[in-house]
């Protein structure tokens, strides 16, 4: 097979497709589709949510926020949402990373509007605002998810590509002194707004759910809260080590811990385009602590294995400005 195959998901036609091959072997990669029976294809574009009203207007220069790719505002709620001025790649970055199902292959990066290429440079000059209303309570993960999908596909005649690369990665193992972690009970904590803000927990609230990347002196400290191993997988890749982190533990079930470590030339630092920043160390006598390496595999048991694997990355294959409402 040849090297670096890609992998062509076409969004638009709404095809279920099915992985049936995927082997990493000797630096080669093989990617193989098979397209579900038309019959259940239709049944799942059937099936699409879509909003009830949806209402897209340009914005006039005077409305363009400065700065970056992204830009404007966002503001959602149970059965609605509204872009202010954002431009369609922050759009569609959020539609098919963000709340992608499933997201690009193995990456880490949700949050960087770089993954998004092609297209014309419309896409990511121009800013749009959008006002849609779904029937009833619909969650925000379905609106932000299937719902401005289909509406990006519909009105902007959008289709969406992934191309898979072969790339260093790391593969989260059980080290040899065993897993050292027992699960915690679903519903210990409070899964958070995925677009946010939100509020911290106040005295006898349950804490959120999620990973956290903070600082305690010269080190690091990582934080996973009613979380399973693939997203901990995500989080070390986007927060820490900068490239993918794919579990391959085969352990299920929600972990809490609290693990501290000290930067070294693989963690932290550089920051990837499009990166949060890490926390600022405050002044302190702390002495710098072992690597994330060691401490993931003293104190939780899990290995981290430097490897290569395969990362998706999207890409527009076509757009069209949007229809008229």
């Amino acid at each position: 097979m040849k090297r670096g195959i890609t992998q062509k998901l076409d969004f638009g036609k709404k095809l279920l497709l099915a992985t049936v091959a995927m082997a990493v072997a000797a630096g080669a990669m093989a990617v193989g589709l098979l397209s579900a029976p038309q019959t259940q294809a239709q049944s799942a574009a059937a099936a699409t949510p879509k909003f009830e009203v949806a209402s897209i207007k340009p914005c006039g220069s005077q409305s363009i926020p400065p700065g970056g790719r992204g830009g404007g505002s966002l503001d959602s709620s149970p059965g609605r949402v509204s872009f202010q001025c954002m431009s369609v790649a922050e759009i569609i970055r959020r539609a098919y990373v963000q709340f992608g199902d499933p997201p690009p292959l193995n990456n880490p990066n949700l949050f960087d509007s770089q993954m998004i290429t092609g297209g014309p440079a419309w896409v990511y000059s121009d800013r749009y605002t959008i006002e849609a209303k779904a029937e009833g309570t619909t969650t925000t993960t379905t609106i932000m998810g299937a719902m401005l999908r289909a509406l990006l596909e519909d009105r902007f005649q959008l289709k969406i590509r992934q191309d898979v690369k072969e790339v260093p990665a790391y593969a989260l193992t059980v080290a040899k002194s065993g897993f050292k972690l027992q699960p915690v009970k679903e519903g210990g904590c409070t899964p958070p707004d995925p677009i946010g803000p939100n509020r911290m927990p106040g005295s006898g609230e349950k804490p959120l759910c999620g990973c956290h990347l903070g600082r305690n002196g010269p080190n690091f400290t990582f934080d996973s809260t009613g979380e399973d191993l693939g997203r901990v997988s995500r989080t070390l890749g986007a927060l820490i080590l900068h490239r993918p982190v794919i579990d391959k533990t085969g352990i299920t079930g929600l972990f809490t811990f609290h693990v501290e470590f000290g930067a070294d030339e693989t963690t932290v630092m550089p920051q990837r385009p499009g990166a949060q920043p890490a926390p600022q160390a405050e002044p302190s006598d702390l002495p710098s602590g072992p690597s994330i390496f060691t401490m993931f595999e003293k104190q939780l048991g899990l290995k981290l294995v430097a490897t290569k694997g395969p990362e998706g990355f999207l890409v527009i294959a076509h757009v069209e400005r949007p229809s008229k409402d």
